[in-house]
């Protein structure tokens, strides 16, 4: 058996013990540190694993972190997506290299194309030929179905169906349960809300639900 890529997580929240939850199914990874900016949390331990000091997110704190826990993979393990785009464009940007997480349980199509820095959990379904983004999660028992463009930075939650030929922007969130339908075109910086039934394309910058989906407003929270 080959040994264990260390990896450092970011982020010691509640989505932190998804991720991990998900490492430990792959068998894959090693998290050697939970990398956190919440100074209330330092030196708590998350699932047998120290949360450490990043200090507002600096390059100095990179350094010192990679230095001592020897490694410069890492894993975005928080979900607030006001942050998610920000701290893994720097860190990428500053030299550390992103890893996905593909759950066992999950079914991916050998011919979708994945990026860095995904997450695809149990009971999801990838079918042929999408295009997945970097730092995209895919939440439990979501679809991505055939020729579909997710974009980098979707936050993907449980329950969703994207249907054929759909497209979503970057750094946009599908709450739980929305159906995208066929050939529909979702723009970058939306919300679309929990149980969303999309059937017409959604603009930019948006927050917009319901069965059929509107617009309701600007997405301020970006």
């Amino acid at each position: 058996m080959s040994e264990k890529q260390r990896i450092i997580l970011i982020g010691a929240g509640q989505h932190c013990n998804v991720v991990m939850y998900n490492i430990a199914a792959e068998g894959k990874y090693e998290v050697a540190c939970i990398a956190e900016v919440d100074e209330k949390k330092w030196g708590q331990v998350v699932n047998g694993v120290k949360v450490v000091p990043f200090v507002n997110f600096s390059k100095e704190a990179m350094d010192r972190i990679e230095q001592e826990y020897h490694t410069n993979k890492f894993f975005i393990s928080f979900g607030t997506m006001r942050w998610r785009k920000k701290v893994y464009e720097f860190v990428s940007q500053h030299g550390w290299e992103a890893v996905t997480i593909i759950h066992p349980d999950a079914v991916v199509s050998p011919t979708a194309k994945i990026g860095k820095g995904v997450l695809i959990e149990c009971g999801c379904l990838i079918t042929p030929s999408p295009i997945i983004g970097d730092n995209v999660v895919v939440n439990t028992g979501s679809q991505v179905n055939h020729d579909n463009i997710v974009e980098d930075h979707v936050y993907i939650a449980s329950g969703v169906i994207l249907s054929g030929g759909v497209t979503i922007g970057n750094n946009t969130l599908l709450d739980d349960g929305v159906i995208i339908t066929l050939g529909t075109k979702v723009g970058k910086n939306s919300l679309i809300g929990a149980g969303a039934v999309v059937t017409k394309d959604v603009p930019d910058g948006v927050v917009a639900y319901g069965n059929p989906c509107k617009v309701i407003r600007e997405n301020t929270n970006i």
